[in-house]
């Protein structure tokens, strides 16, 4: 049985209810009440020691340690060439090997070309147009696309600020219906009882058009059958 509500604001379920100490009820199911417990500690997990210093066993004593142990503990070794020379020196294979083709190209500078020392005849034109350019003429083609395009037949430039009001607009009357609908609501009409969620008897009886109907038909392509197990 549907349920008619006066208002979309409506709920459909009891609010939550102040519980003790002035704190929120919560009405949880049993499936959010296990998620909301701590995490227990684990079997073997022990509190904070008491003091930092505690005794020790007698195994740890007598502990034999092993030779990696013992290699670990041993101090860094002082580096064997400290006292040689700053001065770095260079082997006679070095000195006499010789640099590919390939090694001498790359090292090579990059030629840069001097942006201030070419003559431009405009700002910023590096590059002088070539003779063919200069005597080059332009297709009929071209010369259609580079002409302007036309303005529109009805087009008007912007008004001023000001212009001039027309005599015929300064004596116009408004229409009885243009005077209806500029007066403001009477505060009588109103009416206080109203309900907008209320549905009329002659919207109850109304029936749909055909076209409506035809609309109102899904489409065939999103429409499946249901399998009859």
């Amino acid at each position: 049985m549907a349920t008619f509500r006066r208002s979309v604001y409506w709920i459909d379920y009891v609010p939550p209810r102040p519980g003790e100490a002035g704190t929120t009820e919560i009405i949880a199911s049993a499936r959010v009440q296990e998620l909301s417990r701590h995490r227990p500690l684990h079997s073997a997990w022990k509190g904070d020691r008491i003091t930092p210093v505690w005794p020790v066993s007698n195994g740890a004593k007598n502990a034999t340690a092993t030779e990696r142990i013992i290699t670990l503990c041993e101090a860094k070794k002082i580096y064997a060439f400290l006292d040689r020379s700053p001065y770095t020196e260079v082997s006679l294979g070095a000195r006499s090997v010789t640099a590919s083709s390939r090694l001498e190209m790359l090292a090579k500078p990059k030629i840069k070309e001097d942006r201030f020392g070419i003559k431009e005849t405009e700002w910023g034109q590096y590059i002088p147009v070539p003779y063919a350019a200069m005597k080059a003429r332009a297709t009929e083609r071209i010369e259609s696309l580079a002409q302007n395009k036309p303005y529109h037949k009805d087009f008007k430039d912007e008004r001023p600020v000001q212009w001039p009001v027309s005599e015929s607009a300064l004596k116009v009357l408004p229409t009885v219906r243009l005077q209806q609908l500029s007066r403001p609501r009477s505060r009588t009409m109103i009416k206080d009882d109203y309900d907008p969620y209320k549905v009329t008897f002659a919207a109850r009886k109304a029936r749909a058009t055909p076209r409506l109907e035809e609309l109102c038909v899904p489409l065939a392509r999103k429409v499946r059958s249901k399998k009859i197990v």
